[in-house]
């Protein structure tokens, strides 16, 4: 017989039984369901509201989901964006201030260098030694003529002269790699020239970014004197998780984030460094205008695979286990997925379709009900 309740009793809130009721309902809907198993939540509208449930619809996730990492902007790997001093010495002074439009073979600096200075008098002796060669073997050829020599020792004056003409040639290939025109290997030949004196040239046509040395300072052979922004194009280079590189293919378009301009994958290092178990990927800017080398950047790797975007606040930890909880007409569906990280939410690749509602605000209340903790206010 079921009692009545008396005058004295307090009054009970009709939802203060709604979340007990409810966990038996779902208890009793899925038998002995546990966490990995579909339970159904049974509220109605108006508890849902006051429960302050919040329903967000699920998508698909698209290029801008993805994990983000950080990525430098450089000038690109495919054409030349150094001024490099290819001999030793001291840099005496620059020729350009950062900012300043360089074209190729304009220079850049002047150093001094005893090295080179070194070259250039190897580069004499050679010329002088080819100009003595090529007199003998002259003079030998008409000697011949004559019938005043043997053939035999103008072939001899001959080997001569193209040992020195060799010579001559590796000497002048060596001045030239620093940057002497036809010129200066005149004015060398004629005294005019400062013996040891040298201009690093740009490259390229393009900025002159930074300077990276003083006048004054002592610069070592084949380093770096000078960078520059040579043409438009702008890469970046950055380090990605293994795990997240292994789904990257060269040719993909990538997302920088907070921004609609896109990267093109360019190169993708084979293998994974194994301190750090990243991956070096480089990716072509397709608008590089407003950015500049060094400059730090987000780059949004594509998602891992197709599926729906899943808030993290929508997901509900227990142990392994994780569990979204979806809107049905009759309740709250908890649906135990599984669930790939991806940025700051989750893919999901199965088990929730686009459209669906999802619990973003609420989550953990309905958890506790799974539970059978049970709730009021």
């Amino acid at each position: 017989m079921k009692s009545r309740k008396g005058p004295s009793e307090p009054t009970t809130n009709r939802f203060s039984f709604a979340l007990p009721l409810a966990l038996s309902l779902a208890l009793m809907v899925g038998g002995t369901a546990n966490a990995e198993e579909t339970e159904i939540i049974p509220l109605s509208r108006d508890e849902a509201v006051r429960m302050r449930l919040v329903f967000q619809p699920a998508r698909s996730a698209d290029l801008k989901d993805g994990n983000s990492v950080p990525a430098t902007v450089i000038n690109s790997p495919e054409h030349s964006s150094q001024a490099i001093a290819l001999y030793s010495g001291t840099l005496t002074r620059w020729h350009l201030m950062p900012g300043d439009t360089v074209t190729a073979g304009q220079p850049v600096a002047t150093l001094s260098s005893p090295e080179l200075m070194a070259v250039e008098e190897s580069w004499l002796k050679s010329h002088n030694n080819l100009e003595q060669a090529r007199y003998e073997l002259e003079r030998d050829d008409e000697l011949l003529k004559e019938g005043i020599i043997a053939n035999q020792r103008l072939q001899q004056t001959r080997r001569r002269f193209q040992q020195a003409e060799f010579t001559q040639t590796a000497y002048r290939q060596q001045l030239t790699r620093a940057g002497f025109t036809q010129a200066d290997l005149e004015q060398l030949a004629s005294g005019s020239r400062q013996p040891g004196e040298y201009q690093v040239k740009s490259p390229a046509t393009g900025t002159l970014s930074e300077r990276l040395y003083n006048a004054g300072q002592a610069v070592t052979a084949n380093t770096p004197v000078a960078t520059l922004q040579a043409g438009a194009e702008l890469w970046l280079e950055a380090a990605v998780p293994n795990a997240l590189a292994a789904s990257l293919d060269v040719g993909d378009r990538l997302q920088l984030a907070r921004s609609d301009d896109v990267v093109v994958l360019k190169y993708k290092n084979s293998a994974v460094n194994p301190t750090t178990q990243m991956v070096d990927i480089m990716a072509a800017l397709e608008r590089p205008q407003g950015y500049l080398p060094g400059q730090t950047l987000m780059l949004t790797l594509p998602p891992l695979a197709r599926g729906v975007l899943v808030p993290a606040a929508a997901v509900t930890h227990s142990g392994g286990a994780t569990t979204v909880y979806v809107r049905r007409e009759n309740g709250v569906e908890a649906r135990a997925i599984s669930l790939l990280p991806m940025g700051n939410h989750y893919l999901a690749t199965d088990g929730i379709a686009p459209g669906e509602e999802l619990v973003v605000e609420g989550a953990a209340l309905l958890k506790g009900i799974q539970l059978g903790l049970g709730g009021g206010e």
